[in-house]
């Protein structure tokens, strides 16, 4: 269950003290020279003779060559340079065997004494749950034994514990290529989130729309014969395909990548989870993933969108659940929003009245602000590339700090004006800087140089001045494109 590294690390530590001893051994350490042979070999009986071919410990959890490297170790240490060195075994052997020269060189008379302290003061406590109990009862009771004993230590990761479950229902060949298999991810991928991804596949396999649980719960408890007979590595074979193959990435169309960029710029992240089943559920039937996704991502924008802007991102989760679970029962995608009532209801307060127009012009969270602004962006110029920048920083075309002889406005009504999103584009972060509060003349040659269209044609205009009228109209013109956007895909 837990403790590998640490008797591992424990283990390369004797071992580089035995070699040490052995090294400078003049006939009055042999005592200790055999208490910590009992502690790395198997002692023959009758002779007292120490067995280096039958080390006390044995990995399960590694790879072949990576395993018979630590037993090479343990069996007679290292004969070989430094530079070839291929594991983190020989590494930290080299290490230890490194301090303990430079502790005897600052200690030569105390070295035996740090070898009785480790012998004495370490301490491998073995516990084992076993009894009568079935193999999935004494894996709980190890799993209660260490998050009791564990209070202060990192918790045991959940895949840990599926990669346990996985490992000890194979044997012989299959243990390794699993091992390997494994090490590889850990390598290249996020198990955890791999996980994850599969649990909402399945979930929407299965028809579950109810709250979303841990990965323990739902792996180890609900869901543990996809742990026992493997079958999970397919699912997250596929799920690895979908997060991380420059091939999928490649194959997505220009348009498909401009409504992730938008979808990565909320708040929320649960497209993924619908992506990612639209994805797999592709994968089973044999339908074109690509044919679609378009479509998909433009309908997952509109509603994560329309449920931003209303105040209802709390329901986001269960438009995702609706979506996926839909899809594999009818084939057909229903998030079974009410998008389109609220894209024309009237909220009533004691106070006012709130319309989607309302919310829509109140929307002042960074976050939003981007999504809409690369949302109407990718709307009017669909040919605009995606990664133009990092991170692209929001600039105020009409200044935040204005001279007061430039343009004589309310300070309220000047606050919502600068800051309503006809007065904002996106632009490269070097470009915002050096546009910093200047006024519209002076801010057009850095416009130009912005990799983003909207930023460049705002470089050709012919004004010198951004005055509150062409606020006012830029956001009359992004509310009507992206209420027309709302109204043709929120459905």
């Amino acid at each position: 269950m837990d403790g590998q590294q640490r008797t591992t690390t424990l283990m390369l530590l004797l071992k580089a003290m035995h070699a040490k001893l052995l090294r400078e051994n003049n006939g009055k350490m042999q005592r200790l020279l055999d208490n910590i042979a009992s502690c790395l070999w198997e002692i023959d009986g009758v002779t007292g003779e120490p067995n280096p071919t039958k080390p006390h410990l044995i990995s399960h959890a590694i790879s072949g060559d990576k395993h018979q490297i630590l037993q090479n170790i343990l069996e007679k240490g290292l004969d070989q340079d430094e530079e070839q060195d291929s594991s983190n075994y020989e590494k930290n052997y080299r290490y230890f065997c490194a301090r303990l020269d430079e502790f005897t060189a600052e200690h030569p008379t105390t070295f035996h004494n740090l070898c009785l302290c480790v012998l004495h003061s370490c301490i491998v406590l073995s516990v084992e749950c076993g009894g009568s109990a079935s193999e999935d009862d004494r894996l709980e009771y190890a799993l209660r034994v260490f998050n009791t004993l564990n209070t202060r230590g990192l918790p045991l990761n959940d895949t840990d514990i599926f990669k346990s479950v996985i490992f000890s229902s194979r044997s012989g060949q299959e243990r390794e290529a699993f091992i390997e298999q494994w090490q590889e991810l850990e390598q290249e991928c996020e198990i955890d989130y791999l996980f994850r991804l599969c649990m909402h596949v399945l979930r929407a396999r299965n028809g579950e729309k109810s709250r979303e649980i841990g990965l323990r719960p739902f792996f180890y408890s609900k869901h543990r014969n996809l742990l026992k007979d493997g079958s999970i590595m397919q699912e997250i074979a596929t799920m690895r395909e979908y997060w991380y193959s420059s091939k999928v990435h490649s194959k997505r169309s220009h348009r498909a990548h401009q409504f992730y960029d938008v979808l990565w710029t909320l708040e929320s992240g649960y497209w993924q989870f619908l992506d990612g089943a639209y994805f797999a559920y592709c994968q089973q039937k044999g339908k074109d993933y690509f044919e679609g996704l378009e479509e998909v991502l433009m309908r997952t924008c509109a509603h994560f969108l329309v449920y931003t802007i209303s105040r209802h991102s709390g329901q986001i989760k269960d438009l995702v659940y609706n979506a996926y679970t839909s899809l594999y029962k009818t084939g057909s995608i229903d998030f079974k929003a009410e998008s389109q009532e609220i894209l024309q209801s009237v909220v009533t307060t004691q106070r006012s009245e709130y319309t989607f127009r309302t919310f829509f012009e109140a929307a002042q969270t960074k976050r939003l602000t981007k999504a809409l602004l690369a949302l109407n962006m990718y709307l009017k110029y669909p040919e605009q590339d995606t990664e133009v920048c990092d991170k692209p920083e929001i600039e105020h075309i009409f200044p935040k700090k204005w001279q007061t002889n430039y343009v004589k406005l309310d300070k309220k009504e000047a606050n919502a004006l600068v800051e309503s999103i006809g007065n904002k584009i996106l632009l490269e972060k070097p470009l915002n800087i050096k546009a910093s509060n200047g006024y519209f003349d002076a801010k057009k040659p850095k416009y130009a140089k912005s990799k983003f269209l909207e930023a460049q044609d705002l470089a050709k205009l012919p004004q010198s001045d951004w005055l509150p009228n062409d606020i006012k109209a830029r956001t009359e013109e992004i509310y009507q494109r992206l209420y027309a956007f709302f109204k043709e895909y929120a459905v």
